[in-house]
């Protein structure tokens, strides 16, 4: 905003205002029209022919006094507007110079960034700027003048320049002080989101710590569980099974380089089983015949793998995989009598005219699972191959005196292959047997109940 519109509202009121200013409720203690009338010159002014000197000259220039001449052709009105804005100009300097020196010496208390433009928008407000004088030409054209004393002018300028910035001052300390509240306020609210996001964490942090202490509690239990199952069934927990369930191989390997066991019936002096096997490390081979009234009809060949040796300080486990060759039925030509005491030494002669020109031939993969349970003192295994699928649980009675010396023997089993069930052509069938153990890892006998029908006696000896 210019210079203009920090004087020329002063301007708004044209009628000639002779009254004393109240200060109460103007803010001036002086007349300033006693003031010119006691500082103006008559001399200066004098008219020629009674034209005022200021109509003939346009100009007039004094120490003491600002002007501000304005004319025009309709009427008084466009003239003292016209004085006003000359007047303006003529003054626009001083008035610069006075707003500076009051902005410069309320520095302090202002912002950093305020400056003049900063005071003229605020519209100053100079009431006592009056039209003095008026004259009308002969050739109608209006002339108005303005006329104020210097030092009178600089002072009431001064005073609204203070008046000015002391509001100016008064909205910038007020604009503070809500600056100030709002931040309290954003800082108190940040300080309570904080105290809230701060216990809302550590409530957290104490579930987490609690569920922790429950955890570590159920740990401390688990394991108390754990040592005191060991501690009870420690003996137990020593034993290794056997390869052998009832007639079909466990998960476990061997503990012996070769095996060879022989089931026969002692009521009919029938050889029923006859197997020999090796075993290394994790890896097992054997070869099972099956007889019938010591007759060899049937037989298998099996390479198994313990792919997971026992593992497990309270549960142990044990996984083994495997391949089975198996033969349902010999051909006629090649059945052994096992009776004979020379057919032993034709079996792999006749095993190997077998394999060479199969009668009945087949094959499937096979898997065997053991896993102890120290609580009933029993290990469980599962077998399972294209023919069968096994379930048998090994209990021991007596393992903290006699070990795995006896143990008794459950075997359930789903048979799907015909030719492999009893001459019941039952499906599943139950098998029960007594193992005891002379020799550990050495000599075991079996006494068995099978097929529905039979009662036998194995015999199995490791080197």
């Amino acid at each position: 905003m210019s210079l203009i519109s920090l004087v020329g509202l002063g301007y708004a009121d044209q009628k000639p205002d002779t009254g004393k200013f109240d200060r109460l409720t103007r803010g001036r203690p002086f007349d300033l029209e006693e003031l010119l009338q006691k500082t103006t010159s008559k001399t200066a002014l004098e008219a020629q022919d009674s034209i005022p000197v200021w109509v003939l000259s346009g100009e007039v220039k004094t120490d003491t006094f600002y002007f501000g001449i304005g004319k025009s052709a309709n009427s008084f009105d466009e003239a003292d507007d016209d004085a006003r804005l000359r007047f303006a100009q003529y003054v626009e300097v001083s008035v610069q110079s006075i707003a500076s020196q009051q902005i410069a010496e309320n520095k302090e208390r202002l912002e950093e960034n305020y400056n003049y433009e900063s005071l003229v928008s605020t519209k100053m407000n100079l009431r006592s700027v009056k039209i003095s004088e008026r004259y009308l030409a002969e050739d109608s054209t209006f002339y108005s003048l303005i006329k104020y004393g210097k030092s009178t002018y600089h002072a009431l300028v001064t005073q609204e320049i203070q008046i000015s910035l002391e509001n100016d001052i008064r909205k910038q300390e007020l604009v503070h002080q809500a600056a100030e509240v709002l931040s309290a306020d954003s800082l108190r609210h940040k300080l309570m989101m904080d105290s809230l996001a701060l216990g809302r964490k550590q409530a957290v942090i104490d579930s987490l710590d609690h569920i922790l202490k429950l955890e570590e509690s159920r740990q401390r239990q688990e394991q108390d569980r754990i040592d005191l199952i060991k501690n009870q069934h420690a003996a137990f927990l020593k034993i290794i099974p056997r390869y052998q369930l009832i007639d079909v191989p466990s998960a476990v390997t061997p503990q012996s380089w070769i095996y060879i066991s022989g089931r026969w019936n002692p009521d009919t002096q029938d050889i029923r089983q006859v197997k020999a096997g090796v075993a290394a490390s994790l890896f097992s081979a054997e070869a099972n015949f099956w007889a019938t009234e010591s007759i060899l009809d049937q037989g298998d060949l099996s390479l198994k793998l313990q792919v997971l040796p026992e593992r497990g300080e309270l549960y142990p486990v044990s996984l083994a995989l495997g391949w089975v060759v198996y033969f349902d039925t010999f051909s006629p030509d090649n059945r052994i009598n096992l009776r004979e005491g020379s057919s032993f030494k034709h079996i792999w002669e006749q095993l190997s005219e077998e394999i060479a020109n199969p009668y009945s031939q087949r094959s499937s993969f096979l898997v065997s699972a053991t896993v102890g349970i120290p609580q009933v003192n029993n290990h469980v295994s599962v077998y399972a191959d294209k023919r069968k699928v096994s379930l048998a649980g090994i209990w021991y009675p007596f393992p903290r005196n006699m070990g795995d010396a006896i143990s008794i023997i459950n075997q359930i089993d789903y048979i799907s292959a015909d030719q492999y069930r009893n001459r019941f052509d039952d499906q599943i069938q139950w098998q029960v047997g007594l193992r005891l153990i002379a020799i550990s890892d050495r000599f075991a006998t079996l006494i068995s109940y099978e097929d529905h029908e039979v009662w036998m006696l194995n015999f199995e000896l490791q080197y």
